[in-house]
């Protein structure tokens, strides 16, 4: 198999295709003046089952996925995968007004027509791991809190699971099952679409090691809020993981507030320390 690695990816495409004991494909990306992107492949794909691991944070990202797929289907590969560790427009899985495009269908039906299989890692929508159908689309949702969690318990000799609000206490119970030790969760209030507000909730964790668990820290207001309301009740530690770390704010806002922060490396950021390189590599061997 060749690996290909969009530049959104490189380094993720190395230690994937690092583990699978394969060859990194060649690739020329590079973006005209004029914004349009440019993709070459270095490789002869005819005959060959090819990957690209390429996550997708920003509209360019999803045009040099489309291009690297397509150029490969082109090429002659005898299968096309499309491992996109993140990716966006997941949020709009539903029509809450008439009207409203549907980006998560929108987006797998393109990559679809492109490619014989789609890999992702916690898609937003998705509440566990395992093969998924989302509008006729296939796909592969793969899991990295297991990762995280293996990562974050060395830190924690009595821990205690809070998930930020309601919507991610599923990664908060499967985090605490992993563990073996009790979760909760608190309540939040979505002020707009960058303000945020805890209600205070308190919880038995005096002298217990905290760890608050995401899929995705956009620009990381609601769980700093939600760190300061738990610093209050006298915990021995806290910790924050989540699988994506878009960190719009970059992290210097948790400094000083949470013991410590990781998150996956399934986007660049500087406490992606946990990989999802063998779930990934597992996944392709399948």
């Amino acid at each position: 198999m060749l690996v290909f690695g969009g530049t959104r990816s490189s380094g993720l495409a190395w230690a994937v295709s690092k583990a699978l004991n394969s060859e990194v494909g060649k690739s020329e990306i590079k973006t005209f003046p004029d914004g349009e992107k440019y993709v070459k492949l270095g490789n002869k794909v005819a005959g060959i089952e090819c990957a690209v691991i390429q996550s997708v944070r920003t509209n360019d990202d999803f045009v040099e996925l489309l291009l690297m797929l397509d150029a490969l289907r082109d090429g002659g590969a005898t299968q096309v995968h499309a491992v996109t560790p993140y990716m966006a427009y997941m949020r709009q899985d539903k029509r809450f007004t008439e009207g409203e495009a549907l980006s998560a269908k929108t987006v797998l039906k393109v990559i679809h027509e492109l490619a014989d299989s789609i890999t992702m890692v916690n898609c937003h929508f998705l509440n566990e791991g395992g093969e998924a159908v989302f509008n006729h689309v296939n796909f592969m949702n793969l899991d990295a809190i297991p990762l995280l969690v293996q990562e974050m318990a060395q830190h924690a000799k009595v821990p205690v699971v809070i998930a930020p609000d309601k919507g991610s206490v599923g990664y908060a119970k499967e985090a605490a099952t992993l563990l073996d030790c009790e979760f909760n969760h608190l309540s939040k209030k979505r002020l707009s679409g960058t303000e945020v507000t805890i209600k205070s909730k308190e919880l038995d964790v005096k002298g217990k090691d905290v760890i608050i668990l995401d899929d995705i820290i956009s620009t990381g207001g609601t769980i700093v809020e939600a760190v300061k309301i738990i610093r209050g009740w006298h915990p021995a530690s806290i910790s924050v993981g989540c699988v994506h770390g878009l960190f719009l704010n970059g992290t210097d806002s948790f400094k000083g507030v949470a013991d410590r922060l990781i998150s996956t490396d399934t986007l660049d950021n500087p406490v992606g320390k946990v990989s999802v390189a063998p779930i990934i590599a597992a996944d392709l061997r399948r």
